[in-house]
Order: C-alpha cells, then sequence, then structure tokens
C-alpha cells in the first residue's frame, strides 16, 4: 500500500511539471514579463525551470525508490521528510500568496485551487508517514 501512494505522489509530481507548462499562458508572461528588464525577465524563467526540474527529480526519484522511501529508512527517510517539508511549503504559498483579485480567473477557480491544495496535502501525508516509520 504505502509503496503505492509514493508511486502515486511520484506520479503527480510528473504531472505538476505538465500542469506546470501552462503557467506562462495563464499568468500571462509574455505582456507581463515584457515590462521586466532582461535579467529579471530570464531570472524568472530560470527559476521557472528550477521548480520544473525540482519536481521532474522528486517525481522520478519516488518512482523509482517507491519502496526504499515507503520504508523511511536512513536516506530515503530524510528525503521522504525533505519532501513533505517541500509540500507544506507549497501548500501555504498556495493558500496565503496565490488568491485574491492580481491572479488571473484561470487560477483562481474554486474547483482548481481546492484540487491543488488537496494534492500537496496527500503528498504531504503520504512522504510524512514514510518519515515518521515507513507504511507498516
Amino acid at each position: 500500500m504505502g509503496t503505492t501512494l509514493v508511486v502515486l505522489s511520484g506520479l503527480a509530481q510528473l504531472g505538476l511539471v505538465v500542469v506546470g507548462t501552462q503557467v506562462p499562458r495563464v499568468m500571462r508572461w509574455g505582456p507581463e514579463l515584457a515590462r521586466l528588464g532582461t535579467a529579471n525577465r530570464r531570472l524568472v524563467w530560470v527559476y521557472g525551470a528550477f521548480i520544473a526540474g525540482a519536481n521532474l527529480g522528486f517525481g522520478t526519484l519516488s518512482i523509482l525508490h517507491a519502496e526504499e522511501l515507503a520504508r523511511g529508512e536512513g536516506l530515503a527517510g530524510g528525503f521522504a521528510l525533505f519532501l513533505a517539508v517541500y509540500w507544506a511549503a507549497r501548500l501555504a504559498v498556495q493558500l496565503l500568496l496565490f488568491r485574491g483579485p492580481g491572479w488571473p480567473e484561470e487560477a483562481r477557480r474554486p474547483l482548481v485551487a481546492a484540487g491543488f491544495a488537496l494534492l500537496f496535502a496527500a503528498m504531504i501525508a503520504v512522504y510524512a508517514t514514510a518519515f515518521a516509520g515507513g507504511f507498516r
């Protein structure tokens, strides 16, 4: 059961990379970033690429090493803790910062916001459980 939940969490992270390809369109990065200087515009793209790369790596490692992560022992336990904290921070950002009138309509839809919040909460639960002693 635990291994399956870790694999599903890994797949969810890979799914977030795919969904993330829509961020530039939804957030209207073309006209918005055009107002920034070249250095700041590149910095936004680099940050986006690093987030996508991290999620790609986290998802891939979760899938390839699901059994070890599910046991939560040694380095896998530390990695599970890191992922739980990472997704908890992302959930906090979702709930506290990614809302309000400054956000495009597509990003403010209740179903979208609730879906992300539930997904992040589920991943927190999976990785925190793995860290706390694994799925036994």
